[in-house]
C-alpha cells in the first residue's frame, strides 16, 4: 500500500512539473498574448476577487459544449427525415447542396462518426462525435494548462487576478 501511495505521489509530482513547464513555455513563447488571454479569462470567468478553479472549469466546459453543439448541428442538419439518424442517402443530398470543400469535410466527418461502419450515424454515434469535437476544440493538455494558471496566484488566496498575471510575465521577462 505504501509503495502504491509513493508511486502515485511521484506520478502526481511529475504531472505538476509538466504543468509548470507548459505554463512557463506558454508565457515565454509569446508573453503579451499569454497575458492578454489570461486577463480575458479572468475578466470573463472570474468574479470580483479573481479567477478561481470553478471559473476555469466553467470555461473548459463551455468551450467543449460549443464545439460539441456545432458538430451535432451539422449532423442534425443532414437528418432530413428527423428520425435522429443520418444515412448515406441523406449525406449525399446534403453534399449536393454544399461547396466542394464542404462535401469533402462532410464525408470525412460522416465516416469518422459512423463507428460501426453501417452507413448510418445513430444517436449514440452522434453523441460520441460531439464529445470528440469538444475534446478536439479544447484538449486535456490545454485544459491542464488553463488549470495551471492558478499557480500564478501570488498571494495564495485561490483566486488569480490580472495584476498577478502581469507580475508573473514581468518576472519571466526579467529572467529571460
Amino acid at each position: 500500500m505504501r509503495r502504491m501511495v509513493v508511486t502515485m505521489l511521484l506520478v502526481l509530482g511529475q504531472a505538476a512539473h509538466a504543468d509548470e513547464d507548459a505554463l512557463a513555455d506558454a508565457m515565454a513563447r509569446n508573453p503579451e498574448r499569454f497575458e492578454a488571454r489570461a486577463i480575458d479569462l479572468i475578466a470573463g470567468f472570474g468574479g470580483p476577487d479573481g479567477l478561481r478553479a470553478e471559473g476555469i472549469e466553467t470555461h473548459i466546459a463551455l468551450e467543449r459544449a460549443g464545439a460539441r453543439a456545432s458538430a451535432l448541428r451539422r449532423f442534425l442538419a443532414m437528418d432530413l427525415d428527423a428520425d435522429s439518424r443520418v444515412n448515406r442517402e441523406e449525406l449525399a443530398i446534403a453534399q449536393r447542396a454544399a461547396s466542394a470543400a464542404a462535401r469533402g469535410r462532410m464525408e470525412r466527418q460522416f465516416t469518422a462518426a459512423d463507428a460501426d461502419g453501417d452507413g448510418i450515424i445513430d444517436p449514440g454515434e452522434m453523441a460520441a462525435a460531439g464529445t470528440a469535437a469538444g475534446l478536439a476544440a479544447l484538449g486535456d493538455a490545454e485544459a491542464d494548462l488553463l488549470r495551471a494558471l492558478l499557480r500564478l496566484d501570488g498571494d495564495g488566496n485561490g483566486a488569480l487576478v490580472a495584476a498577478e498575471v502581469s507580475a508573473a510575465v514581468a518576472r519571466m521577462d526579467q529572467a529571460g
